[in-house]
């Protein structure tokens, strides 16, 4: 589909597929629309599955020169708005997650459920050092030394961070084809940056009270290390009004690819209990 201009200043591409119940994926940072093909597609079969490139990221371009959580939530409603869509279930991965949550918070007539997946609300539900604001000293500090292309292949293919060592010491082609696909139309070097700006300057941590709509927390009984998504999900899970919290054994980061089926069942279960919401 070709890009819409919204009046948020953003060059938005997005895709649209299937008819039924809007449900809208959110990337996590730098990633582009396209991480959603290899196993999300399927729910296009049973919902309207809408996808998008965010500011910054493949595809959309931003007139802005600084990005925030809060502009690409409203980067969303515009689209909403753009498609006549009243109101939408959002799923959030990672950063993804925070740019829902905002809309969510921002906009909470326009979000019929929320399903953040391996997500936070922000520094003050992190660990350690990365409760602070700003961007973190060990993630400047891997981009110097590795280099860009070389820090975005380590962390899909040689971590733990998106898939477990047992799926990618099995499933080696799949993960390196995972990175060729992601990397193809992920956000450039000067984009990166400030998606990471915004990801760690957003919090939205004393707001998850305003919270309203039925929420789901999933998140992956592997995700600890790093910015341990697993105590983050768990602040969600806490204090966001009647959140329910699904763990996923034996899966990290990743789990929309590595456990597709499972991922894909737990969505559409979902939206379909609370197509009613709003």
């Amino acid at each position: 589909m070709p890009n819409v201009k919204l009046p948020t200043g953003v060059d938005l591409y997005y895709e649209s597929h299937g008819r039924g119940e809007p449900l809208i994926l959110v990337p996590s940072t730098a990633y582009s629309g396209e991480v959603w093909k290899p196993a999300q597609m399927p729910l296009s079969e049973s919902l309207n599955l809408i996808i998008h490139d965010p500011r910054g990221c493949g595809r959309s371009v931003a007139k802005q020169n600084v990005y925030t959580i809060e502009q690409m939530a409203a980067d969303i409603v515009a689209l909403m708005d753009h498609l006549k869509i009243s109101a939408a279930h959002l799923l959030g991965h990672s950063m993804g997650g925070r740019i829902a949550l905002a809309a969510t918070q921002n906009f909470p007539g326009r979000v019929k459920s929320l399903i953040m997946a391996a997500s936070g609300s922000g520094p003050a539900a992190r660990p350690g050092s990365d409760c602070i604001t700003g961007l973190p000293h060990r993630l400047v500090v891997d981009l110097v030394e590795m280099g860009f292309e070389k820090f975005i292949h380590h962390e899909i293919c040689d971590s733990d961070t998106f898939f477990t060592k047992d799926y990618r010491d099995h499933h080696h082609e799949e993960v390196e084809e995972f990175f060729q696909l992601a990397w193809a139309t992920h956000a450039k070097l000067p984009e990166f940056v400030h998606l990471c700006i915004a990801r760690h300057n957003w919090e939205g941590t004393h707001r998850l009270s305003d919270v309203k709509v039925p929420t789901l927390v999933v998140i992956g009984d592997h995700d600890s290390g790093g910015s341990n998504h697993m105590a983050q999900s768990e602040v969600l899970a806490k204090r966001i009004p009647g959140a329910e919290l699904k763990v996923l054994k034996g899966q990290s980061h990743g789990f929309f690819w590595q456990a597709p089926e499972e991922t894909n069942s737990i969505i559409l279960g979902w939206v379909k209990k609370h197509s009613a919401a709003k």
